[in-house]
């Protein structure tokens, strides 16, 4: 076994996450009297059944913390997992120690072209298997961050929406089918129509087609009417925001603020806050809602060994915490098929009613303009097959600039390559 060990050839090669050329274009800049909201008594979330999470052994993942960030193999610095031993992918420290990462080398190459040969100053995807927090692929580039993959300043913008439907979901004030009555059209939320108005509210729309169709001032009525900034904030920490997430290495905190006063809570849960999500966080909560309500541990390594062929770590896969009961997350699992369907996403999963991919796909768009970096934030968040995910995945371009480099195209082309 040792011998065998040691006759392994890595090829480490440069990192990716490499700065775009210098040629490379710029980045694309991009009241009425309120109604009374009467107050609202908003009652404890629904008690959860245990998670059975498994705790995570710092015992365990301190060697392979040192050991990885001694090599390089750390998260501001990505390598190309390009060495592959027998399926697996493979690495090197400089203590020549064996690190047998959990990338699927089809996957990873596919996921690498797809960064290479996007038109974005930015871009970032992980792949993830949901049951086990295991990262099947992961790629980046950006003509300013040095860390993107990690980098948790990117506005979570729709996404949050995931979010505010599962809390109304759980308290049971909400189904998919439940219509909910707006004014202002699907995009438009400001002071002239984010408070309720039975008077004026004459357009409606279904829960689920909301979540497809990304309808703002639906979500600001479910949080206005049905939830609470207590209630919201709640629901935000259990999908993983305002605290550290385990990893191999450090992850930065995502962070979601919540304010109490109505028209702030409105288009926060509209997807308009001060929300921010990293890329793997991002996969991570797709993951759970996937994995029937349990937030997953991220990992990258399936195992190390030491040069003489002794076991130094084994990955379990393990959850962090439950975020949702089962049969929520399986609603909202649901109703989120409604963006690759009719929604946000149609285009790149449908050609006229007929799907691209012989399989359900869930989904979550999200777009907003962000600072940092500077550009309009595109995002892509989805699971499949919805009747058994085995894959979810997280992409976020900043000023695609060609049809082929937006979110929803991108994971089209990861769901298709990597079950098809």
């Amino acid at each position: 076994m040792r011998n065998l060990i040691l006759c392994i050839c890595f090829i480490l090669v440069g990192f990716s996450g490499s700065s775009l050329a210098a040629q490379q274009k710029k980045v694309v800049k991009t009241a009425k009297k309120k109604a009374p909201v009467k107050k609202k008594v908003i009652k404890k979330p629904p008690p959860l059944p245990p998670a059975k999470v498994i705790p995570s052994s710092s015992n365990h993942l301190e060697p392979v913390r040192a050991r990885i960030s001694a090599g390089g193999v750390t998260f501001d610095s990505f390598p190309h997992f390009s060495a592959v031993y027998q399926g697996k992918v493979t690495g090197l420290t400089r203590q020549e120690d064996f690190i047998f990462y959990s990338i699927d080398p089809t996957l990873q190459k596919k996921v690498v072209n797809l960064v290479t040969k996007a038109v974005a100053p930015h871009i970032a995807i992980v792949a993830m298997e949901p049951k086990s927090g295991r990262i099947l692929a992961m790629s980046g580039k950006s003509i300013s961050l040095d860390n993107i993959l990690t980098h948790a300043g990117f506005p979570a913008a729709s996404l949050f929406k995931i979010v505010t439907a599962a809390a109304a979901v759980e308290y049971g004030k909400v189904q998919a089918q439940t219509v909910i009555p707006y004014r202002g059209g699907t995009y438009l939320l400001n002071k002239t129509n984010v408070l309720p108005d039975p008077k004026k509210d004459k357009m409606k729309m279904t829960v689920a087609e909301a979540i497809g169709k990304s309808c703002n001032p639906v979500f600001a009525r479910i949080a206005l009417n049905h939830l609470s900034s207590g209630s919201l904030q709640e629901y935000a920490k259990r999908f993983g925001f305002n605290s550290p997430l385990q990893f191999e290495t450090v992850l930065p905190v995502s962070s979601a603020y919540i304010p109490s006063d109505p028209y702030g809570l409105g288009r926060t849960a509209a997807g308009f806050g001060d929300v921010y999500i990293s890329p793997v966080h991002a996969a991570a909560l797709i993951s759970g809602i996937a994995n029937g309500g349990v937030l997953p541990k991220a990992s990258l390594v399936d195992s190390v060994l030491s040069p003489n062929g002794h076991t130094i770590f084994t990955n379990k896969p393990a959850g962090i915490q439950r975020m949702l009961n089962q049969p929520t997350a399986k609603a909202v699992l649901e109703m989120m098929e409604s963006t690759t369907l009719t929604g946000t996403s149609r285009r790149a999963f449908t050609t006229g009613a007929k799907r691209r991919l012989p399989f359900r796909v869930s989904g979550k768009t999200g777009t907003l303009s962000g600072s940092n970096p500077k550009g309009l934030n595109n995002w892509f968040i989805g699971a499949a097959p919805i009747d058994n995910p085995k894959i979810a995945v997280a992409v976020i371009v900043v000023s695609p600039q060609t049809a082929d480099a937006r979110a929803s195209q991108i994971a089209y082309e990861v769901f298709k390559d990597y079950l098809n």
